[in-house]
């Protein structure tokens, strides 16, 4: 039988294999990632996990219901080679099981009181800032239009990280701008990336931007450079604050760069350290993540956490999950959400989520 790379894919998808394809930001080449066994290989976020190659897929909270695993690339295909999917074609179906799922989705008014409960906390000094979340819910099956829209993601969004996984019937796809950690040749690279305005020629000038706006973008820095400190990394390359273009958006954002040889040895603590981000979650971190997971009705399972490959190609690309949506039988549930601090305006913070669905909706509902 002759197969094409998206057949492969769709093979995978109807078989319910366990696979993550992914496109890196700026490049032609898709990875197809297939792992033989079905059994699911739970890891812990650890230096010892860097020594691994796989997929990592890591959750918003570590928790009874939510956890990390590495897909193993044990079938490692790439759309820019000729490929013989024979061996893939032997690989028996997966049982489908499809995952527990509980309606988190909130009005905009119950959402405005959320983000005025936050403002409350800030007032009283429990945190500077906190990234509220919510749900979007699209009634449809769309498994059989799924390589469909990942393909116009790919031609949509050349600046992103886009992938697609499945996973013992968590099957998630996205579109997402943030790199958490990544290595390029001998350096690590990490961004931070906050505020968000549709694109349009004003928003690409940085002085066009709030006080909310580039204070919240100046905690995100902070926090990552404080992440640095903390493991005695002080020589690095800071660039930004700038504004950066992605798809339909334009955020704010700065790179850092430092030697690879800095953290051998303690990417994982590195990483611990860094996720979540205060552009997913909050600064202070911990009181934040606690105020947000009382607060937000939905489970967040991968949305902000992060996921990429380790040890393909040399490499390890890490981002954090966002413009993210989990595949259901029956629906799509995307997930969103706005950075809130004392400065912030419920209204617009709504708007923003709305904004940034646009990320996914603009292209699933070509299909």
């Amino acid at each position: 039988m002759i197969m094409n790379f998206i057949q492969a894919l769709q093979f995978c998808i109807d078989r319910n294999l366990v696979f993550a394809t992914y496109r890196l930001p700026h490049s032609d080449a898709v990875r197809l990632l297939v792992q033989k066994s079905h059994e699911l290989n739970q890891v812990q976020i650890d230096n010892k996990l860097f020594e691994n190659q796989g997929f990592v897929i890591s959750p918003f909270s570590e928790n009874e219901n939510n956890h990390s695993f590495l897909i193993k690339p044990d079938l490692n295909y790439i759309s820019t080679d000729y490929d013989n999917f024979d061996e893939l074609l032997e690989l028996d179906s997966v049982p489908r099981t499809e995952p527990n799922f509980e309606n988190g989705q909130v009005s905009k008014k119950e959402f405005v009181d959320q983000v005025l409960l936050i403002k409350k906390a800030i007032a009283e000094k429990k945190f500077e800032k906190a990234v509220l979340s919510r749900i979007k819910i699209i009634d449809r099956n769309y498994r059989s239009k799924l390589t469909e829209v990942f393909q116009m993601l790919i031609a949509s969004y050349s600046n992103a990280f886009i992938y697609l996984f499945n996973l013992n019937g968590q099957m998630w796809m996205g579109a997402t701008p943030e790199p958490l950690l990544c290595s390029n040749k001998n350096d690590l690279e990490t961004v931070s990336l906050a505020g968000t305005r549709e694109f349009n020629a004003e928003n690409l000038n940085l002085h066009n931007w709030s006080k909310k706006e580039l204070t919240e973008q100046e905690l995100v820095t902070c926090f990552i450079e404080e992440a640095l400190h903390k493991f005695k990394i002080d020589k690095y390359l800071k660039n930004g604050p700038y504004t950066k273009k992605a798809g339909n958006l334009v955020h704010l954002r700065t790179d850092f760069t430092l030697k690879q040889s800095r953290a051998n040895g303690l990417l994982g603590q590195l990483v611990q350290e860094l996720h979540p981000t205060s552009a997913v979650c909050g600064l202070p971190k911990q009181p934040a993540m606690t105020f947000l997971l009382n607060i937000e009705k939905h489970n967040r399972k991968y949305y902000s956490g992060f996921l990429g490959p380790v040890n393909i190609d040399e490499q390890m690309q890490l981002f954090v999950n966002l413009r993210c949506m989990q595949v259901l039988c029956d629906k799509l549930v995307l997930y969103i959400g706005a950075g809130i601090t004392s400065d912030s305006e419920a209204d617009d913070e709504w708007t923003e989520t709305e904004i940034k669905a646009d990320t996914l909706l603009s292209v699933i509902h070509k299909v």
